[in-house]
């Protein structure tokens, strides 16, 4: 882990305005490499060029890498799952019941099977549906932003 991380993470917690100076040091370092780069909440990013580039997606790619492992990768990734799972439940637990209770799955759908289709990395279901993002994002319905 990169220095400016473990920085973070010494005193076990990671607040708001810790995430967001990682995540503004990881945009400032894609902005070094001539890209402009916004995430969003959903953990997706557009990166756009800030001048005529013709670098491959794979060169793009490295240095959205390189800049979240120096940065923030695992800064976003500690303060997220804190966040939408306080108490530590079992994931495929809380995603079935949001998954149901937001209608995108029947009633017989089990926390196996979330199991099972999350290891095949094929969901019975339309993964990026608004209801779905809501309950991967927020599953226990915590309503927290970060």
């Amino acid at each position: 882990m990169a220095p400016y991380q473990v920085r973070i993470l010494a005193d076990g917690v990671i607040t708001a305005d810790e995430r967001a100076d990682a995540r503004a040091r990881t945009s400032t370092c894609m902005r070094g490499h001539g890209y402009r780069c916004e995430e969003h909440r959903d953990g997706a990013a557009a990166i756009d060029p800030l001048r005529r580039q013709s670098e491959s997606i794979d060169q793009v790619m490295a240095y959205v890498a390189d800049c979240s492992r120096r940065f923030d990768h695992r800064i976003s990734e500690l303060f997220d799952a804190v966040r939408r799972n306080p108490e530590h439940r079992d994931e495929a637990v809380i995603q079935a019941d949001c998954l149901r209770r937001s209608g995108v799955v029947g009633a017989d759908y089990t926390p196996r099977r979330w199991r099972s289709e999350r290891a095949g990395d094929h969901f019975s279901f339309e993964e990026w549906s608004p209801e779905a993002t809501r309950c991967r994002l927020d599953p226990l319905g915590l309503g927290r932003q970060g």
